[in-house]
């Protein structure tokens, strides 16, 4: 049966180092556990996301994808197990060390200004400085910001014009200059959480397309709850229940309809 659990080979990595041999995996998680008191949120999760690839990890509310994703991004500490990056052993003690080590996050919520420009969206928070004699005045680069997220966007295909409110356009275009804003900046991981939650069907597959491409610039984690979404999009899919991992598989070679009937039978 093609959705057997794996086991990992824990020969083939060195522990005492924190050094992992494959040179393609870009994001291992090693026997990760979290509890809140007596509360089991997540146990001995092991999870592999290769470069090139986008793997789903889906599960019902509650199975503990919330908890995997916040431990990734920082937001809170395992309370046992290890995360490695490109064969590096990595602490995350806030989210900016999880942004500095290359794991960008992409939300439901595509966190838009819609009063402000796409230029402006792109940097906001990052916005690019001008160079002054005067050390107390700092000016945003308003020019370098147009000149730049245009270049970005019209470098990966998009033909936006920057200097446009985001209010005036596409759920579709606005959550892909959510993803292209978290690729200027060169990530190692994009974790890409609910991406498709409020959008149509026809921006699902504009999305799609776009996410087909780009997961060869950057790996991907879509974490989802719409399991169609997941068998669309990845070649590999990860099943939590109840904080454990219960299905790893590929699913390339089977049709959306056979690889979402072996798969529901894990939820």
């Amino acid at each position: 049966m093609r959705g057997q659990l794996y086991m990992e080979n824990i020969n083939s990595v060195k522990t005492s180092t924190g050094t992992n041999k494959d040179a393609s995996i870009a994001l291992e998680c090693r026997k990760i556990s979290k509890f809140y008191g007596h509360v089991r949120a997540l146990h001995n999760v092991n999870l592999k996301l290769r470069k090139g690839e986008m793997l789903g990890l889906v599960g019902d509310n509650g199975a503990g994808k919330s908890t995997l994703v916040k431990i990734l991004r920082g937001v809170i500490k395992p309370t046992s197990g290890e995360v490695f990056v490109e064969g590096e052993l990595k602490d995350f003690r806030s989210p900016r060390d999880a942004v500095q080590q290359g794991i960008q996050c992409v939300y439901q919520e595509n966190a838009m200004v819609e009063q402000l420009s796409v230029a402006e969206n792109f940097f906001m928070g990052q916005e690019p400085i001008k160079s002054s004699t005067n050390a107390f005045i700092k000016r945003i680069d308003n020019k370098k910001m147009r000149s730049e997220s245009s270049r970005f966007l019209s470098k990966m295909g998009f033909d936006l014009d920057v200097r446009d409110e985001i209010n005036n356009f596409s759920g579709g275009q606005r959550q892909a200059v959510s993803i292209l804003r978290a690729l200027y900046f060169d990530p190692k991981i994009l974790l890409l959480d609910e991406p498709t939650t409020a959008l149509s069907e026809k921006a699902k597959v504009r999305l799609f397309e776009f996410l087909q491409d780009t997961k060869k610039v950057c790996p991907m984690i879509l974490i989802t709850h719409d399991l169609y979404d997941a068998v669309r999009l990845c070649e590999r899919i990860v099943v939590l229940k109840r904080g454990e991992v219960v299905y790893d598989s590929e699913i390339q070679g089977l049709s959306q309809e056979e690889a979402f009937r072996e798969i529901i039978q894990h939820f």
